[in-house]
């Protein structure tokens, strides 16, 4: 399956993104609690980040089977980088709604074009195996995040969000 570089690509793309969604767990109650919100607070804003990506998926999806997988794939990295990076800068908890919300609609380009060119790349016989993959990258970057989530606050809160939002950057060098 490794033989596509397209589907390396592909799988250190998604676990970018699972990264980026995952770093953010352990630390978010401490960053809404530095904003003075509290439980309430911090569900919304969870909330928001997953109900944009379910509004946006099936956009994505159609979008990329218009116009290309590849530009789809470099707006959802672009987009998860920029807006981790900008997660990072919020001052208040309004900022961090508008960015946490930009992140879940732009970050939902990813998985649906991902697994629409694992479609379109493999024979019907290995496409379970590609969309394996793609399950597989999803997995390992939900077991790295947290964890690399929790030693990054110990430099800063922002500190996780930069690194994430510099893996989808190089992701999306990669793509490119």
């Amino acid at each position: 399956m490794f033989r596509n570089p397209k589907l390396l690509t592909l799988f250190f793309t998604m676990i970018v993104v699972m990264i980026g969604f995952g770093i953010v767990i352990p630390i978010m109650p401490f960053y809404v609690e530095h904003f003075g919100v509290g439980g309430t607070g911090l569900g919304f804003m969870m909330a928001l980040f997953s109900t944009m990506q379910f509004i946006f998926s099936p956009f994505w999806g159609s979008l990329s089977d218009r116009y290309g997988r590849k530009k789809i794939m470099l707006i959802g990295a672009l987009g998860n980088g920029v807006t981790m990076i900008l997660t990072g800068l919020v001052p208040n908890y309004g900022l961090l709604l508008v960015t946490r919300g930009l992140a879940g609609a732009l970050s939902a380009a990813t998985l649906p074009t991902a697994m629409a060119y694992v479609g379109d790349a493999t024979d019907e016989r290995s496409r379970g195996a590609g969309m394996g993959l793609i399950g597989a990258a999803m997995g390992v970057g939900m077991v790295i995040g947290p964890g690399l989530g929790g030693w990054m606050a110990d430099i800063s809160l922002s500190a996780p969000f930069f690194l994430a939002g510099g893996l989808s950057l190089l992701a999306m060098i990669l793509i490119w």
